[in-house]
């Protein structure tokens, strides 16, 4: 229920209009079938004094409209409450509707919001299943919930509607139909409490094997090239099963529900006729009255117990996807600094030092890099030549030290403006399946084809786009692999090229590259180095001897090279 409450406080005037709607329709209902009364009292020709209470209250409300409680003045009150019940119900279900599609699409916006504003140390850590699986498998079952629960107050009001009929009519055996009502509730409460802990453990391995899943296909190459089909199957295979069976122990539980409460409601239905007929002696019409109103009653007060079932199945992927927000929300990144950035002399790097917990990466890094030129960082592996990218583009702060734009400290810049300044190339290509154009592009409404095309020109990719069977609208396949490596990575440098940048960061892109390749990649970028400050990391001869400088980061210090160290350098 906690969970209804919630969504109820997000949306409520809805909520409140779909509870009003649902209220009316069962009140409308409720009177459609009370009329049944003086029906079966005309039809068994009995006289006013001896009709129920109940009838006696509806023939005076019947006749104050102006209607004489006939037989077919009755049977059109029935049909007319009908018709007006079902508007009601399509006017309740339609905001139900529209409350179930917005629930699912404001728990992915949130998600959304906290993932774009999180910090880049969160995305070190978190699995990208856990966050996938969120977004699209978790949101849409917390929306089940949300229906499964509006639904269950629907039948609620319902019983409700009729437990009141039920006792105008007849208190002492509408008293025997609701504790034989709560019997059965108690009685298969148990069945709810192992639903509710499979849908909890269909969570987890649901999310567990999206995870996996995500993370095999990744490397799916890798698996094939190596035959490891055999090795990676069993895992999944495993983990599949097993979600299986917390499956099928939520479908057991609800047909055993299902199949015990249809018993239950023949058995209830019997003995409440008979204690109306020979305990309390009631006449045969109340009698037929009775069962369809305790039939009506105790098949509502089912469905809801089921709704109930289903909302405790359910229930467990909003509290892991609440839990994958605040988690998120929690990193939010703190960005300060409200200075507009210019780069027209250079960046400068004092005494900084970063740590990775208790690993002193950086240990008083200091160097430049002037503006219009082409700097090169080399060094082993973990040595913090990336560190350096990121301290750059503010992914992460120094301990202490100083980092400054143009005599102005990093951290006073406005950070968004900052890095629209920059151009990026990760080590590995990140390519969607897409086409070109959306790919150098990313979307942006601003970037024409015009752009995209000077991008694709300026790092040399137009000579090969030029020849595709549909240029740049060409598809280049799932992470690119319609393309060469060196396909890709001018495609990737012409996505970091596109905006102009000022500063273009490099880290490590021809990596993966045959060395015709990456020297004619290297060659391009040099070409660059009057139209932007270029900064690179590489362990390759060719970059080096086309910097106008290069610094060794090892031991957390840089080191200017001289021109006879450059070849070094690379070895």
């Amino acid at each position: 229920m906690k969970l209804l409450l919630i969504f109820s406080r997000s949306d409520p005037w809805r909520s409140a209009l779909v509870v009003a709607s649902l209220v009316l329709a069962a009140a409308v209902e409720g009177f459609g079938f009370s009329t049944l009364l003086p029906l079966l009292s005309l039809a068994s020709n009995r006289p006013a004094s001896e009709h129920s209470a109940l009838a006696q209250i509806i023939e005076p409300v019947l006749s104050s409209v102006g209607l004489h409680p006939s037989t077919p003045v009755l049977l059109l009150v029935i049909l007319v409450a009908l018709l007006i019940k079902s508007a009601l119900l399509l006017v309740a279900n339609r905001q139900v509707g529209y409350t179930v599609a917005q629930v699912a699409t404001d728990l992915r916006l949130r998600l959304l919001r906290a993932l774009l504003c999180t910090r880049w140390a969160y995305f070190t850590s978190q699995p990208v299943g856990v966050l996938a699986n969120a977004f699209a498998a978790e949101a849409t079952r917390a929306s089940q919930a949300y229906l499964a629960g509006v639904t269950m107050i629907s039948q609620l009001i319902i019983v409700i509607a009729y437990a009141v009929i039920a006792a105008m009519t007849s208190s002492p055996a509408t008293g025997v139909a609701i504790l034989l009502g709560i019997v059965t509730v108690s009685i298969l409460s148990h069945l709810v409490h192992i639903t509710r802990a499979a849908g909890t453990l269909q969570t987890t391995l649901q999310k567990d094997a999206i995870t996996r899943l995500i993370d095999v296909f990744r490397g799916i190459k890798l698996v094939k090239v190596m035959g490891r089909e055999p090795i990676v199957a069993p895992i999944l295979v495993n983990e599949t099963e097993q979600l299986n069976t917390a499956l099928r122990r939520q479908v057991i539980t609800k047909e055993a529900v299902a199949a015990l409460q249809d018993m239950a409601l023949m058995s209830y239905v019997a003995i409440s006729v008979y204690v109306c007929i020979v305990v309390l002696g009631l006449d045969l019409s109340l009698v037929f009255m009775l069962a369809l109103v305790f039939i009506r009653m105790l098949t509502s007060l089912n469905k809801a117990q089921r709704q109930y079932q289903d909302m405790a199945e359910k229930e467990s992927a909003y509290w892991s996807l609440l839990s994958t927000v605040e988690a998120a929300e929690a990193e939010r990144e703190m960005i300060t600094g409200d200075t507009l950035p210019h780069l027209s002399r250079g960046i400068m790097l004092r005494d900084v030092v970063f740590a990775h917990d208790t690993h002193r990466v950086l240990d008083g890094v200091s160097f430049d890099i002037p503006t219009g030129k082409f700097t090169v960082l080399v060094g082993p592996s973990g040595a913090g030549k990336t560190t350096i990218i990121d301290l750059l583009a503010r992914l992460v702060s120094p301990q202490s030290g100083h980092i400054y734009v143009d005599d102005v400290p990093l951290s006073e810049l406005d950070t968004t403006t900052w890095r629209r300044m920059i151009g990026y190339v990760p080590q590995e290509t990140v390519l969607f399946n897409e086409s070109i154009a959306l790919n150098v592009s990313l979307g942006d409404p601003a970037i024409g084809r015009a752009d995209i095309e000077d991008a694709l020109r300026r790092c040399g990719a137009w000579l090969f786009i030029q020849h595709l069977p549909q240029g740049i609208d060409s598809n280049v396949g799932e992470l690119g692999g319609k393309l060469s490596g060196g396909e890709r990575q001018r495609i990737a440098i012409a996505r970091a090229l596109v905006r102009r940048p000022l500063l273009l960061i490099l880290d490590e892109p021809t990596s993966m590259l045959d060395t015709t390749s990456e020297e004619a990649i290297w060659q391009m970028v040099a070409g660059l180095r009057s139209q932007v400050t270029i900064l690179a990391v590489s362990h390759q001869q060719t970059p080096l001897s086309l910097a106008d400088q290069a610094y060794r980061i090892e031991s957390g210090h840089a080191v200017l090279l001289g021109p006879a160290e450059t070849p070094r350098a690379a070895t």
